[in-house]
């Protein structure tokens, strides 16, 4: 029997169908069943949202790293190989693994062809060789994003997580989501399962509503995340940034922890006993909590996730993973880099890069450059896929830039570097198209001055090449 290599494993990745017919989990509950079902086997924190997903992932398996727990990692697309959406313990799964895994998978994947059903999308494929690759590797817990939604999403095959962390909901992907905030916080909410722990960072009413009602429904204690202080970074600066994490838990305050009362609770733990037992855990001031933290990952959102983290580690500490000490939170925290995500790569002239590739992240990306940077005029390399709401993103962005270097990002669905720059020029923008990704990062730091903040931004799948680029030049 022919075993593959490692490139031969990814052209078979790449083969697959990305998407499937129907969108239920039924393919992959097949598919986990004819391998074994290696996902029962292991501990989850499962991690949903529409931005701040793959941060909130690295916080808390950087948390989890320094407590001593062997930690899995799984993230959606990755900026350049593969290999980096399945790692333990930070380290990329072997090439050599992944291509015994593959042909393992595409066996299973094979026989149910074969038996006349449909063949697993390539997400749940490479969903199958991660749970595998966790099971090989037993870890202690595995950090789990979600691809798409969650309701439907293959990680949706695992049973309930230690605790479920939804980040922020936005407008993304909303052909298969839904088109309304509660429609997409629907499908979000679908990796709420019986009688879990769920954290959510507080967000529109609209959207807290579904959580609440269907937290409710399951069984499920709804946690709202502490929050940084005054919504703010008390330090900032290209280094990082320092804020103050508050949790107050007093019945009396409005934003009491626990937010539903859920009729499973009082048979497993009291909930007023659960919050207090969960706030002491934490510190011996009673129901209030305020304790500093620093993260290097800049970006004012980032303290959000950091937040939501910290609130995922103080429940993962209130059920007996001690190893979670407060020393462990902080040094995880300080510990997490995150590529592509307000990364700065080199100084003089300054090149940051942010994968902001909707509305809200654009949004954000436009506020922390003026913060860092004020009034000053940024040098944009910018590229989008066609599917995104890029006219309203464009037209956030426009007024802070001085010039704007366009791309076609490689993708099927990309809106070609033409097209995106006749977008800016109806803005007022200044516009210059590119045919590569290399030209239009050469014509931006060659005419850059010494002060000059070149940042590019706009889609994942592009930024991985700009990395590249920028760390072999230096």
């Amino acid at each position: 029997m022919h075993m593959m290599n490692y490139d031969e494993a990814l052209s078979y990745i790449e083969s697959i169908e990305k998407f499937g017919i129907d969108l239920g989990l039924d393919r992959m509950k097949e598919l986990m069943r004819r391998l074994g079902d290696p996902q029962d086997k292991l501990r989850y924190v499962h991690v949903a949202g529409t931005n701040g997903k793959g941060s909130t992932v690295a916080f808390i398996s950087n948390i989890l790293m320094a407590a001593g727990y062997k930690t899995g990692i799984y993230i959606s697309p990755s900026l350049d190989r593969f290999t980096k959406r399945i790692q333990v313990d930070g380290k990329e799964i072997d090439k050599e693994v992944l291509a015994q895994l593959t042909q393992k998978v595409k066996d299973a994947a094979d026989s149910m062809a074969e038996d006349g059903l449909s063949v697993p999308t390539e997400f749940e494929q490479v969903n199958a060789i991660a749970f595998l690759y966790y099971e090989h590797e037993k870890c202690d817990f595995v950090v789990l994003e979600v691809g798409l939604g969650g309701r439907m999403d293959s990680t949706n095959v695992i049973k309930v997580p230690e605790v479920a962390v939804i980040a922020s909901i936005s407008f993304d992907h909303m052909q298969y989501l839904g088109n309304t905030l509660p429609e997409i916080a629907g499908e979000k909410a679908g990796i709420m399962k019986e009688g879990g722990d769920v954290v959510v960072y507080d967000q529109a009413p609209e959207v807290m509503e579904v959580f609440k009602k269907v937290a409710d429904e399951r069984g499920c204690r709804l946690y709202v995340s502490g929050k940084p202080k005054d919504d703010k970074a008390v330090k900032y600066d290209l280094t990082g940034q320092d804020f103050i994490f508050e949790l107050d838990n007093s019945k009396a305050s409005g934003n009491r922890i626990l937010y539903n009362d859920s009729p499973y609770v009082g048979n497993e733990i009291d909930s007023d006993n659960k919050s207090d037992t969960f706030s002491d855990t934490f510190s011996n001031s009673g129901n209030k909590v305020s304790e500093s933290y620093h993260i290097r990952l800049l970006g004012e959102y980032q303290i959000k996730n950091a937040s939501l983290a910290i609130t995922a580690a103080l429940i993962l500490q209130s059920k007996g993973f001690d190893q979670i000490t407060d020393r462990a939170i902080k040094e995880g925290l300080s510990n997490t880099c995150w590529e592509g995500r307000f990364e700065l790569l080199q100084d003089n002239p300054k090149v940051i890069v942010d994968g902001a590739h909707n509305p809200d992240g654009i949004k954000v990306l436009v506020s922390s450059l003026k913060r860092l940077f004020p009034d000053k005029k940024i040098v944009f390399i910018a590229g989008v896929l066609a599917d995104k709401d890029y006219k309203s993103m464009m037209a956030q962005i426009a007024p802070i830039g001085k010039i704007f270097h366009t791309i076609t990002p490689p993708n099927s669905r990309a809106l070609s570097a033409g097209d995106l720059a006749d977008t800016f020029k109806e803005l007022g923008a200044d516009a210059v198209s590119h045919e590569s990704v290399e030209e239009a990062l050469d014509a931006a730091l060659h005419n850059a001055l010494e002060d000059d903040v070149i940042c590019a931004f706009g889609s994942l799948y592009y930024i991985g090449e700009v990395r590249k680029l920028i760390l072999k030049e230096i």
